[in-house]
């Protein structure tokens, strides 16, 4: 395992598979979704919230969500079973990044009032790549990882 120090702490990545890092975070986006990811990733995730939320959702204390599939979070069994059902989709357990709780996959429905669809993950994009996270999977324009690339 390494530990990498990011501008939001240290992340733990590397190794065979580990799902259970002391780091990994819970946060209750909404009544019905949550994300789990480590800790300093989760920072960042918020804080590329905060970046696509107009001022005038701050004000009155809203937020403008990233909506993910699933809580970016994967279990080791769970990522290989994935795996062995499709090795083409899915990574190998000790090289998937959501097991690691540093991976997320957007959610590609997703718009805002007065925004094609286009738009708006244009803004997400842009928002999550200035917070540290990076989309390195060719013809997966929904994954991205936090800091690391895969």
């Amino acid at each position: 395992m390494t530990n990498i120090d990011t501008q939001y702490g240290v992340i733990h990545d590397g190794g065979s598979c580990c799902d259970d890092y002391d780091n990994i975070n819970i946060y209750q986006q909404t009544d019905s979704r949550i994300v789990k990811l480590q800790g300093p990733a989760l920072r960042a995730f918020k804080a590329a919230e905060q970046r696509i939320t107009p001022k005038r959702m701050k004000i009155r204390g809203k937020t403008r969500h990233i909506l993910i599939t699933g809580i970016g979070w994967r279990d080791c069994a769970l990522q290989r079973q994935l795996w062995l059902s499709d090795p083409q989709r899915y990574a190998n357990p000790d090289g998937s990044k959501h097991c690691r709780g540093l991976a997320i996959d957007v959610d590609q429905g997703q718009r805002w009032t007065g925004r094609t669809t286009a738009g708006t993950l244009a803004a997400i994009k842009k928002a999550l790549l200035l917070e540290g996270w990076h989309y390195a999977v060719p013809g997966e324009p929904w994954h991205t990882s936090y800091v690391v690339s895969g």
